[in-house]
């Protein structure tokens, strides 16, 4: 389902794990400022976000309900819950935290024969919590998933069928979690080769004003690489950024949040994050109120 309009507003939310605490402050204050939403595209945690409010476009429930799930037993008990959102272990980003409770529970031979190293019914049971069993035509708001098919490979964008489904798909990181089978595609998370769908939000929308919220951090200077295991993260690192880059120069409007350093697996300091989506928002609204105004074409480079 594509839709069209200039004057219209497509958001693009990009992956980030637990950063993806401060989409919840943008859309609070979009929703504040009366800045019409026609479409949303996530990736990642930004699809787990854009779907829930999709279903129910009311940031100040989906905010509160959040961080309740988040600090609740429910959430601090669950050991696979835990290890794959990495709670209480600041230190680690969310593959090493992975990686970390993969090395407590399986043997390297045994990878070797599995289709993925984690269950993909486990993952789904997280999704559970966050998005309800619905089709995607029951949302409030136009919603769309872009996946990668790894049988052509080339990326899709899902608009039809079970909305569940798309998202576990999107959060499904190749090798991880086993791709998720809809109809004859066999999909997995887009995010490892970009994950700011900004090409997919105005394939969603076309003509519209693409508002692109960025969850990625600053990839600084460091003294030294310990392990061959941080090579190898800081060299994806910096491949993500570039492709990050590129994809960003086609937005309108770019909404970067100041976390700062803290890790994908970080879930302490909750409220702070979602203030920083609130703040890097509040910045931002004047542009996107102006461009609406007048419908000012992107500019690339802003």
């Amino acid at each position: 389902m594509a839709l069209f309009g200039k004057g219209k507003v497509v958001l693009a939310l990009g992956g980030g794990g637990s950063r993806g605490l401060a989409h919840l402050g943008v859309l609070q204050v979009l929703e504040e400022e009366g800045i019409p939403i026609h479409g949303i595209v996530g990736t990642s945690v930004g699809a787990i976000v854009g779907a829930g409010y999709s279903m129910r476009p009311d940031s100040k429930f989906l905010i509160r309900w959040t961080l309740e799930y988040l600090r609740s037993d429910r959430f601090q008990n669950d050991h696979f819950k835990r290890m794959m959102f990495g709670a209480n272990e600041v230190e680690q980003n969310f593959l090493q935290a992975l990686f970390t409770g993969i090395r407590r529970s399986l043997s390297f031979t045994g990878l070797i024969r599995r289709p993925s190293i984690l269950s993909g019914d486990k993952l789904r049971q997280v999704i559970e919590e966050f998005v309800e069993d619905v089709g995607f035509e029951d949302t409030t708001i136009p919603f769309a998933v872009p996946a990668l098919d790894l049988k052509t490979p080339i990326e899709v964008l899902l608009t039809e069928g079970r909305l569940r489904d798309a998202v576990v798909a999107s959060c499904s990181i190749p090798g991880f979690f086993p791709p998720v089978e809809l109809d004859d595609l066999l999909l997995c998370d887009v995010g490892v080769v970009g994950s700011i769908p900004v090409e997919a939000a105005q394939q969603f929308v076309p003509g519209a004003m693409v508002v692109a919220v960025d969850l990625s951090s600053t990839l600084g200077p460091i003294e030294s690489v310990p392990r061959g295991w941080d090579s190898i993260m800081r060299v994806e690192n910096f491949a993500a950024k570039k492709l990050n880059a590129y994809e960003l120069e086609k937005a309108d409007v770019v909404i970067r949040p100041e976390i700062g350093q803290k890790f994908w697996s970080d879930f302490s300091e909750l409220q702070h994050m979602v203030d920083c989506g609130r703040e890097a928002a509040s910045n931002a609204v004047g542009d996107i109120h102006n461009r609406l105004k007048g419908w000012l074409p992107f500019v690339h480079g802003r």
